[in-house]
């Protein structure tokens, strides 16, 4: 009979108690994790490598897009205001003094009709269009418009001006035909802001509208003023608004004055004239200032535009504006852009195109870390770019898109990531000269740009190509330009068509240095991630690799260590001698043994007579450790094949002649005095039991019946080393305890089955003690179960038929 040791679970030689091994860990996880820290290193050296250059400060994000409901709600404002509005013009005709209008789904307006003096906010708030806060501020509660002739004048006495502004609704500062002037004093700036009278602070929400400032036809003129939290969706309600058309253009401006955190910090369309000098126009939600259709003449100077989520300064089919001596810096967007490209440009009802922006003037402005392109010119004629100074955005100047006749001249392009100047595609008669341009991958770059004048540039720290002209560029010429850098090429015409040789001429190449063939790897300089990219790819070849050798090396390992070690301890025969150790006793000893072998498979031999008509089976008698057969399954059965050595022959045991006492407490069931009942080699249920099949139950019954024999605890006593009475190898030794039979060759142990015991086909062997082995046995019916539970490991289960 074997027992498996009580204490300390044992795998591999590990100590008791002990975790996995980290050298069970699985080789592609090391991998992995390698693999992902050399990424990120890869990855941060190649961002390190990627930004060296001068340091820019960062442009401002673009906003998130706006929702299709929230775009549909604050279009139908715009609708009912526009509605509103066109509804008031008729009611002047009649009015001789300010008159409250009433108007359905909004606040009421007040009219403001012509006279010869200009109306104060004090008569405007006798009239109901304002009160006066207990913190000295102007609130404006109703809409107002200054009708034809008419004028309003808000200054410094107003303290602060508060524009009602909440999901209630909102106010509209308007005139028609009418004059506003808005002044403040170099010292103290006048604040206008739209107020949300519900929450008590400026209003940030524009979904449901929000106050703004208008003139339409008339004239707008502010002044040392602040004018924040404005407006709404589109242009004309988007902060302060200039708008009119041709016959009658809105006139005015702003000087000295601020405008922040408006949809639109000032939008400009119909002027005539409208100039903006030294304003700020700062973190607006699209473009600082926006000089739309049928602009003409607009002055921009000394201003400076920045932060803005979308352009700096936009300015679209608007003919003659100027900008200069301006400050550009970090708006998401191009610094400027110029798109004069019309509306039919394609084709018109008299079959030409047209161009509506003519003469536009971007002179002597600075722009710098802006998110795309530093200048932007999409169509127009006669435009100048001229003498500015631009860094750290992607591409300096971009002239395209249908562009005639533009010049650019006197520029400085540095710390761009891509080219200091692009022309085309779709470009005409530019002129290039002039220019100092350095840094980039390509100083100029043509691209179906025809009659281009590359002139007496100085290009330096070009990485590919000083200039390189591709696609079709008929009369296009390159000369007089001083080259400096280190690339490919300093002049390549390669992929152009209609240019010659003999168009590229007197440029001074001295200080370009050629760079050899590019190798294969030039790639990875170019783009850095490929770095990561690369290594990435490479984790899952990796792991299927290492995951595949790893399978290899342990085809021949249970897949369950802990339930093959339990099994090879219950189902194997370790011949121990008897007589005393040199081992100490108890659990010190078992690790002793630990530590001594590195494996321990403690088992004993218990002397167990067979049953009677039990073929093929090994007696085992007292004082006899013999090897029994045993037969192996699963991987077992690899690692102990089967013996060729014939088999013992059988050998005959003698019945008892009178049945053994059952253990204390228990009372023999019905037929328990039989001995053909007791050992007729069937089970309880009738089946026949082979023990070579499945002997480790046979032992484990034996124990059952015997254990309530001892006085004490066997297995404890069996774990701590005092085991002499399951040896029986020196019958003088192995003293029995006092009442306990001992077994003889003539003596069959008691196998009965006990009334009255619900817990008899049910026991457990366990131990408190941590990293104790529990050992439970089931042999309810015809089938048992053998589980081990381990410390830190999961249970398994394994099921042998009887």
């Amino acid at each position: 009979m074997i027992i498996p040791t009580l204490g300390f679970s044992v795998r591999r030689g590990l100590s008791p108690g002990a975790g996995p091994s980290p050298s069970r860990r699985r080789p592609w996880a090391r991998v992995l994790s390698g693999g992902v820290c050399a990424g990120v290193l890869l990855g941060a050296a190649s961002v390190l490598i990627g930004v060296a250059g001068p340091a820019q400060a960062a442009p401002s994000s673009p906003l998130p897009p706006v929702t299709s409901a929230d775009a549909k709600k604050q279009a139908l404002l715009v609708d009912a205001e526009d509605i509103r509005l066109r509804s008031m013009f008729e009611k002047f005709g009649v009015l001789r003094a300010p008159a409250m209008v009433q108007t359905q789904g909004s606040l009421p307006t007040l009219l403001l009709p012509a006279r010869p003096a200009p109306y104060t906010i004090e008569e405007v708030a006798a009239a109901g269009g304002m009160r006066r806060e207990v913190d000295g501020a102007t609130l404006v509660l109703t809409n107002i418009v200054v009708g034809p002739d008419a004028h309003l004048i808000i200054d410094q006495r107003a303290g602060s001006l508060r524009l009602a502004s909440s999901p209630a609704g909102f106010v509209g500062l308007t005139s028609w035909r009418g004059a506003i002037e808005i002044n403040g004093n170099a010292q103290q700036p006048l604040n206008v802001t739209g107020w949300d009278i519900k929450e008590l602070k400026p209003d940030v929400n524009a979904v449901d509208g929000r106050a703004y400032i208008r003139t339409m036809g008339g004239e707008l003129v502010v002044r040392n003023a602040r004018v924040s939290n404005l407006g709404f969706w589109n242009g004309r309600t988007g902060g302060v608004a200039w708008t009119g058309s041709k016959g009658e253009p809105s006139t005015g401006g702003a000087a000295n004055s601020t405008f922040v955190n408006n949809v639109w910090g000032a939008y400009i369309s119909g002027s005539e004239g409208i100039q903006m000098i030294n304003v700020r126009l700062e973190s607006n939600d699209r473009a600082g200032l926006a000089i739309h259709r049928d602009a003409v003449s607009t002055l921009i100077s000394g201003s400076t535009s920045t932060g803005n989520h979308g352009e700096g300064i936009t300015i679209d089919r608007a003919s003659g504006s100027r900008v200069m001596r301006s400050t550009i810096t970090n708006n998401s967007g191009d610094g400027i852009t110029l798109d004069g490209r019309g509306i039919g440009i394609v084709a018109t009802a008299t079959g030409v195109q047209i161009n509506q922006i003519k003469g536009t003037v971007i002179e002597a402005n600075t722009l710098s870390g802006n998110g795309r392109y530093g200048v932007r010119v999409l169509g127009g004629e006669d435009t100048v770019v001229r003498g500015n100074k631009v860094s750290g955005s992607q591409v300096g100047v971009v002239v395209k898109s249908g562009a005639n006749g533009t010049q650019i001249l006197d520029n400085t392009v540095g710390g761009v990531a891509d080219s200091a100047l692009q022309i085309g595609p779709d470009a005409k008669r530019t002129a290039i000269t002039t220019n100092t341009l350095a840094d980039g991958r390509m100083g100029i770059i043509t691209q179906d740009a025809a009659t281009s004048i590359i002139s007496r540039n100085k290009i330096s720290g070009s990485t590919e190509f000083a200039v390189t002209v591709r696609g079709q560029s008929d009369g296009t010429t390159v000369g007089n330009n001083t080259l400096a850098g280190r690339g490919w090429r300093a002049v390549d015409i390669r992929k152009a068509v209609g240019i010659t040789a003999a168009a590229v001429k007197s440029n001074d190449t001295s200080k370009w240095i050629p760079r050899l063939e590019r190798p294969w790897y030039a790639i990875f300089e170019r783009h850095p991630a490929l770095f990561v990219w690369s290594f990435m790819a490479l984790l899952p070849i990796l792991g299927w690799r290492t995951g595949r050798r790893w399978r290899k090396r342990a085809a021949n390992e249970h897949p369950y260590p802990e339930s093959d070690l339990l099994v090879r301890r219950m189902t194997s025969v370790s011949a121990v001698p008897a007589g005393p150790q040199p081992a100490a006793a108890g659990p010190a000893g078992l690790q002793a043994a630990v530590e001594r072998l590195e494996l321990v498979e403690a088992t004993e031999v218990i002397p167990m007579p067979p049953r009677p008509g039990d073929r093929g089976r090994t007696p085992l008698v007292p004082g006899q450790g013999a090897q029994r057969t045993t037969t192996y399954r699963g991987a077992a059965a690899q690692e102990y094949p089967p013996a060729s050595r014939p088999r013992y022959g059988d050998h005959s045991w003698p019945a008892a002649s009178t049945p053994q006492p059952g253990p204390a407490g228990r009372q023999a069931g019905p037929g328990s005095g039989s001995s053909d009942r007791a050992f007729s080699g069937r089970d309880r249920d009738g089946a026949r039991a082979n023990q070579d099949d499945n002997p480790t139950m046979d032992g484990l019954r034996y124990l059952r019946d015997h254990a309530a024999r001892y006085s004490d605890d066997p297995f404890e006593r069996f774990a701590e080393g005092e085991d002499d009475d399951f040896r029986g190898g020196d019958p003088a030794s192995a003293a029995a305890p006092q009442g306990y039979p001992q077994a003889r060759n003539d003596r069959l142990p008691d196998d009965r089955f006990y009334e009255g015991d619900p817990e008899a086909d049910d026991a457990t062997i366990q131990d408190d003690r941590e990293g104790a082995a529990v050992v439970k046995y089931d042999t309810v019916g015809s089938r048992a179960m053998i589980s081990y539970n381990g410390k830190d490991r999961d249970r398994y289960t394994r099921r042998d038929p009887l």
